[in-house]
């Protein structure tokens, strides 16, 4: 879930008394917040942690340009020299059409981030509402990015059509080879009672991906 200002504040005010914790902060989906809620920071709440702030993100999610693998980090400069040093054991410099994409992705028209931030908002409500029809389910509503942790525990212990689900791994796998949905057990995610599922498919597609997690269910007995 995003965490709101109050939330962030709250979080900053305990870092501050922590001079010895360093803070890596992954702000990818910064621009890619719902409900009106606004992007809250820790470096916004308290910005005397930005001496110990160590700030990443990308293109991948903002300007949908994930596989172009352009990554910015902006830190202090001893820790910002460090990760040159370490990097450039590894690679160089991005190829020059990568970066030229992404100067074009920073310098361009910034309405098709906003865009595509309001058509997953309404993608968001869409699922939402699917699994809100669904007995047993409950879904946690996200204020940001494009997925949703649903807890399926209520299909464990079950079967779909002879075959057994005992756990989110079962759900998943039962789940793509009768209906032909893919998600992700949640407990890579540390929560093995919910699945995680990506709502990135073409606005057309989804309404029929969720209808067949909808029957999925209808039919567990």
């Amino acid at each position: 879930m995003v965490y709101d200002h109050a939330e962030v504040r709250a979080l900053a005010d305990v870092l501050v008394d922590a001079p010895d914790t360093w803070i890596i902060s992954d702000d990818i989906y910064n621009r890619m917040i719902f409900d009106g809620l606004g992007y809250a920071h820790l470096v916004k709440a308290r910005p005397e942690l930005r001496d110990r702030t160590i700030l990443l993100d990308s293109i991948s999610k903002t300007y949908g340009m994930p596989g172009w693998r352009v990554g910015m980090a902006a830190a202090p400069p001893a820790a910002a020299q460090a990760l040159v040093n370490l990097n450039s054991n590894a690679i160089t410099n991005l190829p020059e059409v990568v970066n030229a994409a992404a100067i074009a992705a920073f310098s361009g028209p910034q309405d098709v981030p906003e865009a595509k931030c309001r058509e997953f908002q309404g993608k968001r409500d869409q699922v939402m509402a699917a699994f809100a029809a669904i007995p047993g389910v409950n879904c946690p509503k996200p204020q940001g990015a494009f997925y949703v942790f649903p807890d399926v525990s209520c299909a464990f212990g079950k079967a779909h059509n002879g075959k057994r689900i005992d756990n989110d791994v079962d759900f998943c796998n039962v789940l793509l080879d009768t209906k032909g949905v893919a998600c992700v057990p949640g407990s890579a995610f540390g929560e093995p009672r919910a699945i995680r599922i990506s709502y990135t498919c073409p606005t057309a597609q989804l309404p029929d991906g969720l209808k067949r997690i909808q029957d999925f269910f209808a039919e567990i007995a």
